[in-house]
């Protein structure tokens, strides 16, 4: 278990890091953001072919989530702002905000009740490797980084429908970075340091050859991370489809184009278009069809329901009150969940009929 928890900290931070370029494989063009530009970078970014590698390098080095933003063309960035802007302004307020509420919540359970929630592990795992300390302080580190979230930007509706995703970037992101850095402090041997950005040294850029705005670059010495493009595969909306710009964490020969004086993957830049056309049709007619008034309802009556089993939780003395607590919180989630004439909201899966009317929860 603690070789396990090690591992998943190391993986977090680069999947964190990684994660980042799915941003700009879901947008939407031609529309120019209704923000502030966000100020130009404070540090000199390579601007050669080799870019497309050095300057992600330099993020985590830096621990600056910023520098990918600003790698990406001027148009691309004005897609991802319209994507977000229209993601937020799509869905519903009041879910958006009561799932924020859940989330407040949660973290400061896991701050509050840090040896009753690690009691309960270490019961309902029949031990583990891992000292209660370690375990705390993992719990920790979940907490403070959903109050990160719940604070910034994304926290409520109204600020996401105009939120501003480089400054997002350079704000809250540094701060992800920070507390999982910090974390890594209070591990053995410090493996964000020791096994993640030492190993950054050792990454090599060659560029073979240049005609122009294309170039093909080689890469080297890029330690095993995780299979990025596997991981996303397995994501809802992700399994027969490929995500651009992932390549350039792995080792071997690609090419790369320059985009509005932006070097990035070519592979990126050929799907773009396409890529973007389908995630705006998705965000704005799919997701306006996805929540009607009755699956609302049926959402709303589902995360009230938790908000009331997690409200117990943190008045928890005991372990076996936080359990009580918790099972609440489940079994209020199901029944709410299979109630109604259909069978609930998932009726082909979760669903529970008779187990209550979820009209009669929301009065």
């Amino acid at each position: 278990m603690k070789r396990d928890i090690h591992q998943t900290k190391s993986i977090l931070l680069i999947a964190l890091a990684s994660g980042l370029m799915l941003l700009p494989g879901c947008s939407q063009q031609n529309t120019e953001p209704q923000v502030e530009k966000t100020a130009e970078p404070k540090v000199q970014l390579p601007d050669g072919a080799d870019s497309v590698v050095l300057i992600p390098v330099k993020l985590l080095e830096d621990e600056d989530p910023k520098l990918l933003w600003e790698m990406l063309p001027p148009s691309y960035q004005t897609d991802v702002t319209n994507l977000i802007h229209d993601f937020a302004n799509n869905m519903d307020q009041q879910i958006w905000d009561k799932l924020f509420e859940l989330l407040e919540q949660t973290g400061l359970l896991l701050n509050q009740k840090q040896d009753l929630i690690t009691a309960m592990i270490e019961e309902s795992l029949g031990g583990t490797g891992a000292s209660p300390e370690e375990m705390q302080q993992s719990l920790e580190m979940m907490g403070k980084m959903l109050k990160t979230l719940v604070e910034s930007d994304l926290g409520k509706h109204a600020k996401a429908k105009s939120m501003d995703p480089g400054k997002f970037l350079d704000e809250t992101g540094k701060d992800l970075f920070k507390l999982i850095a910090e974390t890594s402090k209070l591990e053995e041997g410090d493996p964000w340091n020791t096994d993640i950005k030492a190993k950054l040294k050792d990454i090599k850029v060659e560029v073979i050859s240049q005609e122009g705005d294309t170039a093909t670059i080689s890469v080297s010495g890029m330690p095993d991370l995780p299979d990025i493009d596997e991981l996303t595969a397995q994501l809802p909306g992700f399994d027969d489809s490929e995500v651009p710009g992932l390549s350039m964490l792995k080792n071997g020969e690609q090419e790369v184009v320059k985009v509005e004086g932006k070097w990035i993957p070519k592979a990126m830049a050929d799907g773009w278009k396409e890529t973007i056309t389908g995630a705006s049709e998705m965000i704005n007619t799919d997701l306006k069809d996805l929540l009607g008034p009755e699956e609302k309802k049926q959402i709303m009556t589902i995360m009230n329901a938790v908000q009331m089993g997690m409200a117990s939780a943190t008045k928890a003395k005991t372990q076996e009150e936080l359990q009580m607590a918790m099972m609440q919180a489940v079994m209020g989630a199901l029944m709410s969940a299979g109630g109604g004439e259909d069978g609930g909201l998932f009726q082909d899966g979760l669903g529970l009929p008779g187990f209550g009317d979820p009209d009669d929860e929301n009065q």
